[in-house]
């Protein structure tokens, strides 16, 4: 496919020109092409339709989007892709009328510049040939009249160099012919009247010469008020003396004004390969723009892969520091002009007028390969009149911002080191010697400067200059609490001070957003947390934007339900944690974060099929657009903020925010034990009930502490449970709630029931039971309650006891939640060992599909190994041994003791029908190891019964038979009958 910006805006396919819409398609066509292959914000589109953007304007520039890929499809072509936060059109496999006029153009300058102007002429020619009418000629003037003078200032470059081609060629009248009309156009252009006299001379006119130079006069005097430019009134003088016309005055060096490189550049092969193939690729944008944050390298970047495209520009390199990120910005007038001395123009004859200026400035890079580099640049209006209007010079410019509005350049994102490019950084300023003397510590420097390289430098040069300071000295006072930021500091380079360049950048509610920003001590957060710390639930995002810009917030991209996610850099949040709140409720603000997080985990825990126990806490509303991803997806939406809103559990705490803290530590709980994220679940679980215990709510204490009982069940912590069962009943009591008592109750029972104490257990949950009983108690509550009997039942060796009750909780189980499966899980333990296989297997055949469904990984292992218990039975030991080898590498893998005891003590079985006992008694012996790991002396007791036996058919004497305990009922013990048979052979 073809498309064309130099005329109206169009796709053409097999000759034919395709319908891409009215004015707004054809605009994001062309702003698309202008960004060929390199993606394009949809604000900065919506930005540049409509002056005052309506509510639906996001909405209507995706079906613009839409309509024009349906135009694109139906021809057979698909190049306009989604992008995040935007769009992105592929060239690759199509043309572009513009890429072909600059790559033409490219070629007709490197061969004028070598003299061969015949080639040029031809090269040109065709460059030119390629414009079919004004450029965007159908696209209104609003929103193209910045691209399209740049556009034209282009061609006009390219038709002056044409006419110098020509003139060299000795073709003065065909010059004559194409100058006349544009200067008809352009009668304010001093290059072409240049040319123009120029050719008049060499056509043997110089009275019609001298004549022009009148007429050029009167017409900038009468029209502008203004004397035409030096170059003119010296060939004006030429004309008069009947010499040749010369050009204005000038020397004959061309500039080289490149910065020493810094050296070897560490970490930066791949930016400055691509940054090397921009500068030399013709058909690529003219400008390359690297942005990142202050202090990231882009200066030496930019500088160093200058000097490596020096041999592509012989006319020259300027290199001008545009203090962006200072207070006083460089006027870009001002730089034009310094420009054009060091171009070889006299001081004197340097043009005062901002246009005529910037027109010569022009017109001495027409032509020539000269390579500027524009440093730290503030703005697109401050870089716009830098750059030349010639396909043959090349823009490397560095700033802070992204610069949106400049249209059509290539971006290279400069990000911080890896972890290796910045030891090796660290190492390079240091000194081997004093680097391999203290590996680790310097190590541990490297990281606590982030991997920026300003930091790292700063923190080498400082020891550098230091040699009696240890690094681990340096390593102590850097990772202190507050007070890293003084360290990073040497000379003149500062850490500090070059961030907070960016920060005073910031209008006010930027400032407050970036203050606010530092005080969440959470890894990352989507895009509501800083509508919800401003104050806009709605959340317009111009503030996180312009953050976003500067390179003080860094978007990672989107997470697993679609919501873009960002982060400080950790020494910007040390500048951040710096600034002094300004405003009242500041720190109000980041409770209220808090509090939406909790909203948002009880919009999703709500959805989750868990069966934990939910109680309805009051939470604020939610953020709107989020809490929509939270219903819909809420496991997704759970795994996408686990890291997130575990930390904010844990800055809540230390807030004082107790009940909050413990609020949304419950709402966590569900998901996590569903996931097995135990370490994060217990760890945040203790610290809440301490800090609820000191200060909290008994309700909520006796909650958390219900909470913390599941972790240590899940956790194999049996020692614990009496204590922390007794202390969420104790709490319970304080509170009136019965059925909060209820589930402690429960629990308290079960707790005897998992340490062998089944009588006590029996009393607990037989009292339990027929509370649950009561009209009024919800149903799941009942249903706990029986399961929770049942499973005693079962455990104390009295399967038949057990199966009416778990028969009765899982009709009271509805749908497919963890807890309906556990019951299912239990009834098939108990079925298998009163010799019901058939229904044991087809309970465990549905769990294992639920777990499966709930991607519950943990849950899926265990229904696995029962079903290799049933297989065992039921005599199909090669299924059960492929089932226990799947159970086992899951085990493993989430480092679940229990779970693997129990695939241990199963594949002892299989050993021992297959009569392998040495095989039976080495799995055993690994399970007693496990086991008595835990204090689990019920499954202690368990395991040495099994070894005991193992040991009598290894023909092993008293005192290598392991003691079995005798305050077991051997019923509780549930060795299998085919231990005795298979020793009996």
């Amino acid at each position: 496919m073809e498309f064309g910006l130099l005329g109206a805006v169009r796709a053409v396919h097999d000759g034919r020109v395709l319908p891409v819409g009215g004015a707004r398609a054809r605009f994001v066509l062309a702003t698309l092409l202008l960004n060929g292959d390199r993606p394009t914000r949809a604000d900065v589109l919506v930005e540049a339709l409509w002056d005052r953007p309506p509510p639906t304007a996001r909405a209507q520039l995706h079906n613009v989007v839409s309509k024009l890929r349906a135009a694109l499809r139906a021809a057979g072509a698909d190049p306009v892709e989604s992008h995040p936060g935007g769009y992105l059109l592929s060239l690759d496999g199509h043309r572009l009328d513009l890429a072909d006029f600059r790559r033409a153009a490219s070629r007709g300058a490197r061969a004028a510049a070598a003299g061969r102007h015949d080639e040029a002429a031809t090269e040109l020619a065709a460059a030119l040939a390629l414009w079919r009418g004004p450029a965007l000629a159908d696209v209104p003037d609003e929103q193209a009249v910045e691209v399209r003078a740049a556009l034209h200032e282009e061609r006009l470059a390219v038709v002056e160099a044409k006419l110098r081609a020509d003139l060299a060629l000795g073709r003065p009248d065909a010059v004559l012919r194409d100058v006349t009309p544009e200067l008809a156009e352009h009668p304010f252009r001093e290059g072409l009247w240049e040319t123009r006299v120029r050719a008049l001379v060499a056509a043997g006119r110089r009275a019609d010469a001298l004549a022009a130079c009148r007429r050029v006069r009167r017409t900038f005097a009468d029209e502008l008020g203004i004397e035409p430019g030096p170059g003119l009134r010296a060939l004006e003088q030429d004309v008069l003396r009947g010499g040749e016309p010369a050009r204005a005055a000038r020397h004959d060096l061309p500039p080289r004004e490149l910065p020493l490189p810094i050296g070897r550049l560490t970490g930066r092969d791949e930016p400055l390969r691509r940054i090397g193939r921009l500068l030399r690729d013709d058909g690529a944008s003219p400008v390359v723009l690297l942005v990142g944050r202050g202090g990231v390298g882009k200066s030496a970047l930019a500088v160093t892969a200058a000097h490596q495209a020096v041999p592509c520009f012989p006319d020259g390199q300027l290199h001008v520091d545009l203090g962006g990120s200072g207070p006083r910005p460089a006027d870009p007038h001002l730089v034009v002009g310094r420009a054009l001395r060091a171009l070889g123009v006299d001081g004197g004859v340097v043009p005062q007028d901002p246009g005529r200026r910037l027109g010569l400035y022009r017109s001495l890079l027409a032509g020539r390969r000269v390579l500027l580099v524009l440093d730290d640049a503030h703005s697109e209006r401050q870089v716009r009149p830098l750059l030349p209007g010639t396909a043959g010079c090349r823009v490397l410019v560095t700033s802070r911002g992204r610069l949106g509005a400049l249209v059509g350049v290539e971006r290279v994102e400069v990000p911080v080191l890896d972890a290796h490019a910045a030891v090796e950084l660290f190492a390079h300023v240091l000194g081997r010697e004093r680097f391999a003397a203290e590996p680790d510590a310097a190590r541990a420097v490297v990281a606590a400067c982030a991997n920026l390289p300003l930091a790292v430098v700063v923190a080498a040069g400082r020891l550098a200059v230091q040699p009696h300071r240890r690094v681990a000295e340096f390593l102590d006072l850097l990772t202190r609490e507050r007070g890293r930021l003084d360290e990073l500091s040497v000379g003149d380079l500062d850490v500090r001070a070059s961030i907070t360049l960016s920060v005073d950048a910031l209008d006010p509610p930027e400032q407050r957003l970036f203050r606010l920003l530092g005080r969440l001590e959470v890894p990352d957060w989507p895009g509501w947390v800083a509508g919800a710390l401003l104050g806009d639930p709605a959340w317009r995002p111009g503030p996180l934007d312009r953050l976003v810009d500067l390179h003080l917030v860094e978007p990672l991209g989107a997470d697993r339900v679609g919501q873009v996610r960002y982060r400080l850099h950790d020494l910007v949040t040390d500048v951040a944690r710096e600034q002094e709140p300004v405003e009242p409720g500041e720190r109000d603000a980041v409770a209220g974060v808090l509090g939406g997080w909790l909203a948002l985990a009880a919009e999703a825990d709500d959805r989750l099929p868990h069966g934990i126990a939910r109680t309805a806490d009051p939470v604020a509303a939610p953020p709107p657009a989020a809490a929509a991803l939270a219903r819909e997806a809420p496991a997704d939406w759970f795994e996408a903020e686990r890291r997130s809103l575990v930390a904010a559990v844990g800055q809540a705490r230390r807030a004082g925010l107790a009940d909050l803290a413990g609020a949304l530590a419950l709402r966590l709980s569900g998901f996590l034990w569903l996931r097995s994220y135990d370490d994060e679940w217990e760890r945040e679980l203790r610290l809440c009930v301490r800090d609820v215990r000191e200060r909290g709510s008994r309700h909520l204490l006796a909650r958390l502490l219900g909470a913390l009982y599941d972790v240590c069940v899940q956790r194999d912590r049996f020692t614990e449970l009496r204590d922390v069962a007794a202390e969420q009943v104790a709490a319970a009591r304080d509170t009136d709630d019965h059925v909060l008592l209820l589930r402690a109750l429960r629990q308290a029972g079960a707790a005897e029931a998992r340490l062998g104490r089944f009588g006590d257990g029996e009393r607990w949950l037989t009292d339990a039971v027929e509370r649950a009983r009561h009209p009024g108690v919800p149903r799941d509550l009942l249903r706990d309650c029986l399961m929770a009997l049942g499973s005693l039942r079962h455990e104390a060796g009295v399967p038949e006891a057990a199966v009416p009750l778990l028969r009765e909780a899982l009709s009271l189980a509805a749908g497919v939640t963890a807890r309906a499966e556990l019951c299912r899980y239990r009834l098939a333990l108990a079925l298998t060992d009163l010799g019901d296989f058939a229904e044991a297997a087809d309970l465990l055949h549905g769990v294992l599909t639920a777990c499966e469904e709930m991607d519950d990984d943990l849950g899926t292992a265990y229904a696995e190994q029962a079903l290799a218990d049933v297989d065992l039975r039921d005599g199909r030991p090669r299924a059960a041994e492929g089932r226990l080898a799947r159970a086992r590498t899951v085990h493993e893998r989430l480092g679940s003791t229990d779970g693997l005891a129990e695939v241990l003590r199963a594949s002892a079985d299989l050993a021992v029908l297959e009569g392998d006992w040495r095989v039976a008694d080495t799995a055993l012996r690994h399970a007693l190891d496990l086991r008595r790991s835990t204090d689990n002396h019920l499954e202690t007791a368990r395991t040495l019964a099994r070894l005991a036996r193992v040991a009598g058919a290894l023909g092993k004497d008293a005192a290598e038979c392991p003691a079995v305990p005798d305050d077991f009922d051997p019923a509780c013990l549930r060795v299998p009958d085919f231990y005795a048979a298979e020793q009996a052979r």
